[in-house]
């Protein structure tokens, strides 16, 4: 799988999120990005996922993806700030289409339950469907928010719904958001080590977990999904 071809620099997570860094990521100026420039920066990225799109991909380095990428560490902070800012912006970037394309198939008349249902189930058959993106996400999610900041806001408001609908009895939307997250990405782990894939399964016992009865969990599961459509 290669990195989206439209890259852009949005960190998302909340500077009190972050461990407290030098100058914040927002209030530095973003680099005019344009023919080379641009081309630069998307190199960058795609090395960064080439390098940890892998079981082993867990502890590279600033100076591992300047070597393969062929650009100086001054070029790499010509564009990024840090290794977790790169890191932060990847996760988006890898897990924006993915989430667009499960927005789009929402249908007004779903149920918050559905919905959580279909992103579970696209999540981990996509993971199934590409162990490097997988894998990506994975190591990238030991950095910062499971699946990124932006699929982990996504999470959190969809709970929050389903909490304020009564669909979902959970204490608050950061137990429901964990809940769920963590739950996605522990699966996603014992599938890249060989384990078998249960997207239905997992799926349903989320929804339990949630709050969702028995019976209306396994209807909503057993349903066949929306379709999808994720640019390559």
């Amino acid at each position: 799988m290669a990195v989206p071809a439209k890259l852009a620099a949005r960190p998302q997570r909340r500077a009190e999120e972050r461990p407290a860094p030098q100058r914040r990521a927002e209030e530095r100026p973003s680099p005019k990005l344009g023919g080379k420039r641009e081309r630069t920066r998307t190199k960058i990225l795609e090395t960064a996922f080439g390098l940890i799109g892998n079981e082993k991909g867990l502890t590279v380095r600033i100076e591992e993806i300047c070597a393969v990428a062929q650009v100086s560490r001054g070029t790499f902070y010509n564009y990024f700030t840090s290794l977790e800012q790169l890191f932060e912006i990847l996760a988006v970037e890898l897990s924006h289409d993915l989430n667009r394309a499960l927005v789009a198939t929402f249908d007004e008349t779903q149920s918050h339950a559905e919905g959580a249902n279909a992103a579970i189930q696209h999540y981990l058959n996509y993971a199934r469907r590409d162990p490097a993106w997988a894998w990506a996400m994975v190591h990238l999610s030991a950095f910062g928010p499971t699946f990124g900041s932006e699929a982990w806001a996504a999470c959190h408001r969809a709970i929050a719904k389903g909490i304020e609908a009564g669909e979902f009895d959970v204490p608050n939307a950061v137990a429901g958001r964990d809940l769920m997250t963590g739950t996605v990405l522990a699966t996603v782990r014992t599938t890249l080590r060989g384990g078998r894939s249960q997207p239905r399964a997992i799926a349903h016992h989320v929804l339990r977990a949630l709050g969702v009865p028995d019976a209306r969990a396994r209807e909503i599961t057993e349903s066949p999904l929306p379709d999808i459509v994720v640019p390559k």
